[in-house]
């Protein structure tokens, strides 16, 4: 029994190179397919070899996920029992093993100790053979395994033909020994973690009897002893729950009650979104549409990010930044102008997709704003937390940059323009997270270049795999930057958009001094180019719709 994984990430072409599976044509993965199931083959007779003089049956499938084609094997053939090894060395399923798969893997693999009648895989799944010594015979699919009664006790190991022979088994038998180890251990964790588990619901069923004891004796409490408690109620009610901010003048205040009128008590359709911080609403407050974003209690994020983001945005002003409008100080409530668009990435997810002129102007914009957060003075504003889903966009798709909850200001040196890094926990999300900061804790405005750089390769590619950069690395260095660029952008002027690549790369450089500035505009010459390439493109056509 055999599971082929066929998802390499390289392979060889007819000329010899190299070229990535998920940039070659489908003649060429077919070759490449065709290719690994000959080794495969291969492979399977040579182990036959070791088996001694009794016909062998042999059945493999191609999966993605080993695992999970081992699983969906084992119950297409009812097997009961997996010998790994040699005779002596078995396994007996017991339910709860898994190694290294998807939880759909193991809770397939679960099903098997439930005496399960079978599963029925697609055609397409599999490849059912026999192999004899002339050769490979397709198998007819009511063929069945030979039995253990069939083969009895006899022993299914031949000689070896050769000591190297015997070195191979030998280092074989001890890397599936290794392998019985490692299932053991699994299995002893996991029998823990299910203990653990009972235990916790045990105690969360005796806190639920005693919160119904008490409530029930609260029931019946007398009417003064009731009035008490009521009285004590209302006084923690009116105890304010958070510190008391000081905000500018230009900020209003607005009370809970205006926030309930404006989004009409909450109403479920209104809920535009929900983050760490908490819930956001769209509404209506002296005549403007707003999103209001309210404080979960209990969420990841708490006082200090209201704080933090008061702060920040009632200091700074600019075209491509979200606006404040104001707070409700009772439940740290942020006011914000409303952006009908949704965030960068919904725009991007849409079947329409989104042009590539648009895509390379939100860049140009976004790039401003962090060009001006960077420069200001005293302190510059780290934002600490660039992504898609924290540009947004208005109705006619130009962007503005939000969510300053996370922002840090660092001291910038008056003569030298070096920032001084601040330091502290390491904050923001997976995938865009300046590795730098993650293992040192130290903030610098370069951590903003580096998620910018992540940016411009998720607009440009469409890609949102963690190791982006690695991939168009990859595709940069075998000059096919063209399979790799979003086609659902349109036409990308080539040699421009290549240039950019290599530069959003450079953002993702390891090396903090690599990286371009996000203030210089010499370093951001080719997104300059590619700004005014697309606004040229979109004149000309205007003129030309005008004129015709």
């Amino acid at each position: 029994m055999c599971c082929m994984n066929n998802s390499s990430l390289l392979f060889n072409t007819a000329v010899g190179g190299k070229v990535l599976y998920k940039f070659a044509d489908e003649k060429e993965k077919e070759m490449h397919r065709a290719k690994e199931t000959r080794t495969m083959e291969k492979m399977l007779s040579r182990y036959k070899n070791h088996c001694g003089r009794r016909k062998i049956r042999a059945h493999y499938l191609s999966h993605d996920d080993v695992l999970a084609g081992v699983v969906n094997l084992i119950k297409k053939l009812k097997i009961k029992r997996i010998v790994i090894g040699s005779s002596n060395d078995h396994l007996e399923h017991t339910g709860s093993i898994g190694y290294g798969g998807s939880p759909e893997s193991l809770a397939s693999i679960h099903e098997l100790s439930n005496d399960s009648n079978g599963y029925t895989t697609p055609p397409s799944d599999f490849t059912d053979e026999i192999i004899y010594d002339d050769g490979v015979i397709p198998m007819d699919g009511a063929d069945e395994l030979a039995t253990e009664a069939e083969t009895g006790d006899e022993e299914i190991i031949g000689e070896p033909n050769s000591h190297e022979e015997v070195e191979q088994f030998t280092e074989e038998t001890a890397r599936q020994t290794d392998e019985i180890e490692s299932f053991r251990s699994i299995t002893e964790r996991a029998e823990e973690l299910m203990e653990e588990i009972d235990r916790l619901q045990r105690k969360l069923k005796e806190l639920q009897e005693e919160e119904g004891h008490n409530s029930h004796e609260k029931s019946i409490l007398s009417p003064r002893q009731k009035a008490a408690a009521s009285l004590k109620n209302e006084k923690s009610l009116s105890t304010p729950r958070y510190p008391e901010l000081q905000l500018p003048e230009h900020i209003s205040r607005f009370s809970m009650s205006n926030i309930s009128k404006a989004t009409d008590n909450f109403y479920p359709r209104n809920l535009i979104g929900e983050g760490g911080y908490g819930p956001v609403y769209k509404g209506k407050l002296g005549g403007k549409s707003v999103a209001i974003k309210l404080l979960r209690p209990h969420g990841r994020q708490g006082f200090p990010e209201y704080k933090q983001e008061v702060v920040v945005l009632s200091r700074i002003e600019h075209p491509h930044i979200v606006k404040l409008m104001g707070v409700c100080p009772e439940s740290c409530g942020l006011v914000y102008e409303h952006l009908p668009n949704g965030t960068l990435l919904d725009r991007l997810s849409l079947s329409k997709g989104l042009p590539w002129k648009d895509r390379v102007r939100i860049l140009a914009e976004q790039r401003w704003a962090l060009a001006y957060l960077h420069s200001c003075r005293p302190h510059a504003i780290i934002h600490a937390d660039f992504k898609l889903t924290n540009i947004l966009l208005d109705a006619n798709n130009i962007s503005r940059l939000g969510d300053f909850g996370t922002a840090r200001t660092v001291h910038m040196k008056p003569l030298e323009e070096e920032t001084i890094c601040r330091r502290t926990n390491p904050m923001g999300t997976t995938g865009y997270m300046d590795p730098i900061f993650f293992m040192t804790g130290e903030l610098t405005t370069e951590s903003d270049v580096y998620a910018f750089g992540v940016v411009i390769l998720q607009v440009l590619t469409g890609l949102h795999d963690l190791n982006i950069a690695d991939q168009v690395r990859e595709a940069v260095k075998m000059d096919a930057v063209h399979c790799v660029l979003d086609t659902s952008a349109g036409s990308w002027p080539e040699v421009q958009t290549e240039k950019l690549l290599r530069l959003a790369l450079r953002c993702c450089s390891l090396e903090r001094k690599r990286r371009p500035a996000i203030t210089c505009d010499a370093d951001w010459r080719s997104l300059d180019i590619l700004h005014a390439m697309a606004k040229s493109t979109s004149k000309s056509r205007r003129w030309t719709a005008h004129g015709s």
